[in-house]
């Protein structure tokens, strides 16, 4: 909360001097930062923006030249008020030199028409500005302090996005690099949050009605994260609040890469384990046997399940059998993960992960020892899996270079690629009712030939032509070039990838 000229004229003291406003009363919300009296000529050199200029008018001269010269000098110096007395000790009125030298500088200029003690309103004054910082800097230690207590109580990015939107009263969105909203709490005042990507790109600016600070990791940026503002917000206990959750944000994301190693300790479930990696497969296999479930002494499979992101199911352990042959599955929330014995057939092993309407993976069928191999196998077919439009049951068989791309994908790397390679297609998309992009697309797809490309998009030739130099124009490359196909090619499998592993978590505020 600032202290403006507008409070400064609600002082005791100036009220009963009888202040008014001679000029400048359009700029009376200007902050004040501090209070100086002076007599001297020269006082505008010493000011250094955001005072609260007290005379009696000894220092400003005899002559309206002077005085003019007086007035542009404390204006330009960026004081926030000229406060002159009229008790006769040089002015029984302010001149009119000097009230029309403010309005052209609008500079507001205050008249007493009594004398007033000036250290007794700058005592007022630095008295208002220290409780006033006094109280910014408690409510800063208890920003600080709410989201210590929960990063130390292991809270995920979702929760510090709900205390975010309730410490500054404004709607928070959580984006990745490539502006895929990953959480978000509150009213976004009229924009869709399927059509953010179009705002963070085309229209977002930190202005006066949103902040926007990074979420930066091991010094690189993860993505952002925003707070809509309400119409009274403090903008400078926003701008810290936001910062601290913009850190917090970054914290939890790494404590969650790193949770998996800590977990191990509490967890109980076989499958839980042998995801952390607590598990070597026999481990896993001679376990499960002493619980009487018996995965046999061949090839075991790994299979996951990709899950609507936005559902909310509890995460529990399940194991199931099937004709004698064991079928150990796991709700983990996100995913179901299933391990089974390489004789399951597909169609009871698509039954034993439930809904899998976002696609999933399986991996090669393994010995025991290679288990672990089997997991991260099926982790990647999954993750490719959601990127795509149909999202299908993929086997790690199928993966070309994408087995590649969904190691990159774990870091900042992959966004950051994706980001040099087409990001100023993407700006330009987001901005544009016709978007290049699946133009782009259509002719990677088939390596360049432009005729199969307009048949795939249903155009002619010479509209394809078209789309193809503004795009070559947009990222300042040929695409006739095979090195530049092959690179462009692999951003936009990129994009894909990072697309299908945007959650999007939707909250209201807590009341």
């Amino acid at each position: 909360m600032d202290f403006t000229v507008a409070d400064a004229l609600e002082l005791d003291l100036l009220k009963k001097a009888g202040a008014r406003v001679l000029t400048g009363g359009d700029n009376l919300d200007r902050e004040v930062r501090w209070v100086h009296s002076s007599e001297i000529s020269d006082i505008a050199r010493f000011l250094r923006g955001g005072e609260l200029l007290l005379t009696a008018g000894l220092g400003m001269g005899n002559t309206a030249a002077l005085q003019q010269v007086f007035v542009r000098a404390v204006a330009r110096a960026g004081a926030a008020a000229l406060v002159i007395e009229e008790s006769g000790r040089m002015f029984d009125r302010v001149p009119d030199a000097v009230i029309q030298e403010g309005a052209t500088c609008g500079l507001p200029i205050v008249g007493l028409s009594q004398e007033v003690p000036f250290a007794g309103v700058s005592a007022q004054v630095h008295e208002i500005l220290t409780n006033i910082r006094l109280g910014a800097l408690t409510r800063e230690r208890e920003v600080e302090s709410t989201f210590s207590e929960l990063l130390l109580m292991g809270a995920d990015s979702l929760a510090i996005v709900q205390t975010l939107s309730r410490l500054t009263g404004g709607a928070v969105v959580l984006e990745n690099i490539v502006n895929r909203v990953t959480a978000y709490v509150g009213d976004l005042n009229g924009v869709e949050i399927e059509e953010w990507e179009r705002h963070a790109r085309g229209l977002h600016s930190d202005d006066a009605e949103c902040v926007r600070r990074p979420v930066l990791m091991r010094g690189q940026p993860w993505g952002w994260i925003h707070v809509l503002l309400g119409p009274s917000a403090d903008r400078d206990g926003v701008v810290f609040a936001v910062e601290r959750g913009a850190a917090a944000v970054a914290i939890s994301l790494l404590t969650d890469r790193s949770r998996e190693a800590r977990d191990d300790q509490r967890s109980t479930s076989l499958i839980t384990r042998l995801l952390l990696g607590d598990l070597t497969g026999a481990e896993f296999v001679e376990q499960a046997s002493r619980l009487g479930y018996q995965l046999g002494s061949g090839r075991i499979i790994v299979a996951i399940a990709n899950k609507d992101h936005r559902d909310d199911a509890s995460t529990g352990t399940r194991i199931r059998r099937h004709d004698d042959v064991a079928v150990i599955s796991a709700d983990l929330g996100e995913y179901t993960v299933a391990v089974t014995s390489a004789k399951t057939d597909r169609e009871n092993l698509l039954g034993y992960l439930g809904d899998a309407a976002q696609g999933g993976g399986v991996s090669r069928a393994v010995t025991a020892q290679m288990l672990p191999v089997a997991v991260t196998q099926a982790k990647s077919a999954a993750a490719v899996a959601r990127s795509l439009t149909n999202t299908p049951i993929l086997d790690f068989d199928d993966l070309g270079v994408e087995r590649l791309l969904v190691a990159l994908a774990q870091g900042p790397e992959l966004a950051s690629y994706v980001e040099d390679e087409i990001g100023p297609l993407l700006t330009k998309d987001a901005r544009s009712s016709a978007p290049l992009l699946p133009t782009l697309r259509a002719f990677l797809e088939v390596d360049g030939r432009k005729t199969e490309a307009a048949e795939s998009l249903f155009i002619q030739r010479r509209t394809l032509y078209n789309r193809l130099t503004r795009i070559s124009e947009i990222l300042g490359k040929s695409l006739d070039d095979a090195a530049t196909r092959q690179s462009l090619l692999l951003a936009v499998k990129g994009l894909d990838l990072l697309e299908g592993s945007s959650v999007v978590s939707r909250r209201t505020p807590p009341r």
